[in-house]
């Protein structure tokens, strides 16, 4: 089966604590998968969980924006409505952004990439496997006609859009063919961006003694 997008929750807020939670509702299917992405200024992400899952870091970055920016994913996450719980290394008294895109037929997350150089209109480049998807996501001084392009010259709905004191925005792409592929972001301000591959399944069938690879 082909890798397919789901559900879609993002979530803007100022913690006051060093921890807080929120809701998302993971689409029932095979081979699921959650991703989440945090941007919190002045603190970093050490934990995000769901349904009472602890979720596996994938990137952890510090930003030259002050800000931590890191992806989580979770294989087979429990399925409906469950709380999503980040913790940070510290309280935190400023706004923080969380994403979570739900899939089907997914076996996580594969390549990723990170320009942490502030530009206008930032690109960086990511090798993907065929039939994947990309999340894009920016952190800049501001998101005034804040845009996303998966790949460059390919401009995508942008999913979310928070003021984090900075901004951050992004969205994703339907399925692409293998090959390096640059993504750009950008607003009126500089920004920085990552690119996240997000991979379909693959599935190995035994057929007359041959195994036969679909991906």
């Amino acid at each position: 089966m082909a890798l397919t997008k789901g559900n879609f929750t993002s979530d803007v807020r100022i913690p006051a604590a060093s921890s807080y939670s929120f809701s998302h509702n993971q689409n029932t299917g095979s081979n699921g998968c959650l991703i989440v992405i945090v941007a919190c200024p002045a603190v970093s992400t050490t934990g995000v969980s769901y349904g009472g899952q602890a979720m596996t870091n994938v990137r952890n970055n510090s930003t030259s924006y002050s800000t931590g920016w890191s992806v989580w994913r979770l294989l087979n996450p429990p399925t409906g409505a469950n709380t999503v719980l980040v913790t940070l290394n510290t309280a935190s008294f400023n706004s923080t952004s969380a994403v979570c895109y739900s899939f089907t037929d997914c076996s996580g997350v594969g390549n990723t990439n990170f320009n942490n150089t502030q530009a206008s209109n930032q690109t960086t480049s990511v090798t993907i496997s065929n039939n994947s998807m990309v999340i894009g996501a920016c952190i800049g001084g501001n998101s005034t006609s804040a845009f996303i392009e998966i790949p460059d010259n390919t401009l995508r709905t942008v999913d979310w859009n928070h003021n984090i004191n900075n901004f951050t925005w992004g969205g994703i792409s339907p399925s692409l063919s293998a090959g390096s592929i640059t993504i750009q972001g950008g607003a009126t301000a500089t920004n920085i961006i990552i690119a996240v591959e997000v991979t379909e399944v693959v599935t190995v069938n035994s057929t007359n003694g041959w195994f036969l690879i679909m991906n």
